[in-house]
């Protein structure tokens, strides 16, 4: 392949999966939901189809990623998958890096490792499986949290964001993407309503949307775009921009100065 540029970031095959995401389609799956052996194997489609504006995310933490990297300091996938992003990041950024990919999953590391094998040599890889609440991000200059804080206990989630906040050298960022909720029941009903519909258009049966609404309760649990802000300030981060805001999922970024 040649030597990709910004206006690649966004093309099809860097994000879709041919394994098509079925695993709701002909019976309830297993409750609650988890990131096992099934999920990895269809979850690049998964989350292509489930996201709005899923590879915009992406392709905006690789830009940010690339601003704000100091070299020698570590850049930190919390929640890495199955290691689209780290992908990217070895191949567009120029000079060495230090990239760490975390994920509770096996699964998915195991899938992740797949795709990281063709990095750059220059490049120093590592995947990690632990917990969230367990990683040390010292010496890091980009931490990324991409749909990963929401599957935390909400009782923990200050917990990580003040860990990472310590860790970052000064000038780091940290790149946040979530599902959030409204604070107002009529707001957050328009919303499913048409979050819905846009898995509709992507090829999802209502079965299937209800099934996996049934599988994620109490797995995926969403706060609001003030409570996620909040719990960024009480961390120490002053600088807090909303990238992007589409109905019910939000991508912001703090800086730690």
């Amino acid at each position: 392949m040649n030597s990709p540029n910004s206006s690649d970031f966004l093309h099809p095959e860097l994000f879709l999966d041919p394994t098509w995401d079925a695993l709701f389609e002909q019976s309830p799956y297993p409750k609650p939901f988890a990131f096992n052996e099934d999920v990895a194997r269809v979850f690049d489609n998964m989350v292509s189809r489930s996201i709005p504006l899923y590879r915009e995310a992406i392709a905006a933490a690789v830009h940010w990623t690339r601003a704000y990297y100091q070299p020698g300091t570590r850049i930190i996938d919390v929640g890495c998958s199955t290691g689209t992003l780290l992908e990217l990041l070895g191949r567009f950024l120029a000079e060495p890096a230090i990239l760490v990919g975390v994920d509770n999953a096996q699964a998915m590391l195991d899938k992740a490792q797949q795709k990281l094998n063709t990095l750059p040599a220059h490049h120093q890889v590592e995947l990690v499986c632990d917990r969230a609440e367990a990683v040390s991000f010292e010496n890091s200059s980009v931490v990324i949290l991409n749909y990963t804080l929401q599957f935390l206990p909400v009782h923990h989630r200050q917990q990580v964001l003040n860990a990472i906040y310590s860790g970052l050298v000064p000038g780091g960022l940290l790149f946040l993407s979530e599902k959030v909720k409204s604070p107002y029941p009529r707001f957050q009903e328009q919303l499913t309503r048409h979050y819905e519909a846009f898995k509709t258009r992507n090829g999802y049966a209502q079965t299937e949307i209800e099934r996996k609404k049934e599988a994620l309760e109490n797995v995926l649990v969403p706060l609001t775009e003030a409570q996620q802000i909040a719990m960024l300030h009480r961390a120490g981060f002053k600088q807090v921009e909303i990238l992007s805001k589409f109905h019910n999922f939000l991508t912001l970024v703090a800086e730690k100065t």
